[in-house]
């Protein structure tokens, strides 16, 4: 009987697989790293706001506290990024839904496995060695050379921050999309992957009552 569940299982989600595209790639995205961004932000503020209060009341040096901000800043934002993806591991979408799956490494393949915290770990490490890999190589190949292409005009301070802040936005959230679409979607991580399910497959109606244990109507 175990078996034949079993085997029952594999194939409805088998049959129910969807093949990962770039539009699905860019609502998980979206999903992600608004929110990762949002509270990031919220939290770097205030973090910022800290260490510029220890600075004025003498509790920290100018060097400690640029040092620590900058640390600091990378630290919310992966440590943000763990939480926004464990939520975004198992949320519906409008289409689809996400989950894991196991990839069959000691056991069954295709068996829909918990979201828990040691598999969004696992997810997280590689979304943050990949995008700290990807972002040294673009500080070298589009930051390093657009800051030298922009020197060459002198724009004043306030153009360069907010230009530089844009182009920090633009490259991170690309690298961010990348990474969830090349090395993260349909890759085995462990014993099992992050895969696309239709949302009919956790949205199961409930069983309606039957009639024999349904209580009697009054008069």
């Amino acid at each position: 009987m175990m078996e034949s569940l079993t085997r029952t299982a594999e194939a409805s989600l088998s049959d129910n697989y969807i093949q990962p595209t770039l539009g699905h790639a860019l609502r998980i995205w979206w999903a992600f790293y608004w929110p990762a961004t949002l509270i990031s932000t919220v939290l770097g503020f205030g973090f910022g706001r800290l260490l510029r209060l220890a600075y004025e009341d003498g509790f920290a040096t100018a060097r400690i506290v640029r040092v620590t901000s900058q640390v600091g800043g990378y630290a919310i934002n992966y440590v943000v990024a763990l939480f926004v993806m464990h939520y975004v591991l198992s949320k519906n979408f409008r289409h689809f839904r996400l989950g894991l799956l196991s990839s069959g490494g000691g056991g069954t393949p295709n068996l829909a496995v918990d979201v828990t915290y040691r598999r969004t770990l696992r997810v997280w490490w590689i979304y943050v060695w990949r995008t700290i890999v990807y972002t040294v190589l673009a500080s070298v190949f589009v930051i390093y050379p657009a800051g030298m292409f922009v020197g060459l005009f002198r724009p004043s301070a306030p153009f360069s921050y907010v230009f530089f802040a844009l182009l920090g936005f633009v490259v991170s959230g690309a690298l961010a999309l990348f990474v969830i679409y090349s090395n993260i979607l349909e890759e085995d991580i462990d014993d099992f992957r992050v895969s696309l399910l239709p949302r009919e497959l956790g949205n199961k109606p409930a069983p309606a009552t039957p009639a024999s244990d349904a209580a009697p109507e009054m008069g």
